[in-house]
């Protein structure tokens, strides 16, 4: 097993934390959609206010799968560092 270095293992653990934010607010804003059918609008608020909830759901949504996207992308960070840690590698002659 070849040894991992520091940065490595440290931007694993971003990427880790990044990945699992971003399913946290995707998932909170999945639960929140499921309450928008069930909206009922306060005497004083605007008429489009069912809409205006479900579009902040649907920005949260987003935001999940964005914050999700960037763990992606620290994950492969890590996975080029730990590469070029190792060096080149030749392939066996045979």
């Amino acid at each position: 097993m070849t040894p991992v270095p520091r940065i490595g293992r440290i931007l694993d653990l971003a990427g880790l934390l990044l990945f699992l934010g971003g399913g946290v607010v995707y998932a909170r804003a999945w639960i929140g959609f499921q309450g928008v059918p069930d909206f009922q609008r306060p005497q004083r608020a605007p008429v489009m206010a069912a809409t205006e909830l479900a579009d902040s759901f649907h920005r949260l949504e987003y935001t999940g799968l964005a914050v999700m996207l960037v763990g992606i992308a620290v994950f492969v960070g890590a996975w080029w560092v730990a590469g070029r840690a190792r060096g080149p590698t030749t392939p066996a002659s045979g």
